[in-house]
Parts: C-alpha cells; structure tokens; sequence
C-alpha cells in the first residue's frame, strides 16, 4: 500500500508539532550531510541543554521528519544577549527550503516566544547574516528591531576535529516579548 502525503499547501503549520531535541535527533539536525561539519558542535550545545543553559527545538512535518531547528541560549558570557533573567539569544534557526514561506518560520518563533514568556524572558535577540534578506524580513514582520551591526566572527571545530573560522556579517536584532491577548 502506497503511503499518502499531504501537499505541503494543504498543511496548517500551526499545527506542526515542536518539540525539544533528544540526543537520537542529532544526526537529524545535520540536514542530509549539509551541516555534518556541525557534528561536534551540535553534540557540546546539546550537553548545555542537559543543563539547562540552552534550548534546542525542532518543528516536525506531521510525520517525524525535522522540517526546522531553533537552538535558544539562556545564559552566556555575553550578558546582553542571553543573562538567564530577562534576555535569551537564538541561534541556528533553521527550516528546510521546501517548508520556507510557509508559515514555519513563524510558527516555530511563535512558540520560543510563548516558552521565553512563560519562563521569565522579557527580550529575545537574535543575529541575522547581512546577506540573508529573507530571514531579516520574517524577524522585522515578527517585530523585531536592528539594534546594532556585529562583525558575525566565530570558530567551531568541525566533524574531523579541525578548527573552523567563519566571518559572517549580522545584524544584531531585538524584540521585547509581550503576552498576546487571545
């Protein structure tokens, strides 16, 4: 028996479930090979969500296939982005080309923003590459503000164990969450 999908225009995507990483989706999270280099990365971000310094979500395709990712960090060094109180930073946001100007986007932000909410955050800030003009334009629709430019450097070590220097130009935006009334 042949299985049957839903076309993706005939998919509520307020309806996708969310749900948070677990250690078997990791492998999930490097996209068909796409961000393999991520490996040991992905691997160290989700030990600091075992601590609870970190959030990982995933948004499914209603069938248990990850169609988007959203890491979140509570705490870091840098206290104007994410100070454990008031201000929480997300990073890799991510949703599979096919799934984009559909709805994904904003759903998955949608409920991070829900979440941050009920936890205590009042701001949500982000980073969005100079050269990604789509994501800058979902995140000002969503409300959020540019509030400086950041140079965007930073280093991982890749799946082989090599270290990796990335120079990626963002603009650093802002948003302060508010309760919507329903």
């Amino acid at each position: 028996m042949e299985e049957q999908h839903t076309p993706l225009s005939k998919i509520d995507p307020f309806k996708l479930p969310i749900r948070l990483v677990q250690e078997a989706d990791l492998v999930a999270l490097e996209w068909d090979g796409e961000y393999q280099k991520y490996r040991l990365m992905y691997a160290g971000i989700f030990r600091r969500a075992q601590q609870g310094e970190i959030l990982m979500w995933v948004i499914e395709d209603g069938q248990q296939a990850i169609i988007g990712q959203a890491f979140v960090m509570l705490t870091s060094s840098e206290r104007d982005a994410a100070d454990g109180r008031q201000h929480a930073y997300l990073f890799a946001f991510r949703v599979r080309p096919e799934w984009r100007n559909r709805g994904v986007g904003t759903r998955l932000m949608a409920f991070i923003e829900t979440d941050l909410l009920q936890r205590g955050f009042s701001y949500l800030t982000l980073n969005v590459a100079k050269d990604n003009p789509g994501a800058r334009r979902l995140y000002e629709r969503l409300g959020y503000k540019v509030i400086a430019s950041k140079p965007g450097i930073w280093s991982y070590r890749d799946d082989q164990g090599k270290v990796r220097q990335v120079v990626e130009p963002a603009w650093r935006m802002m948003k302060r969450l508010r309760q919507t009334r329903g």
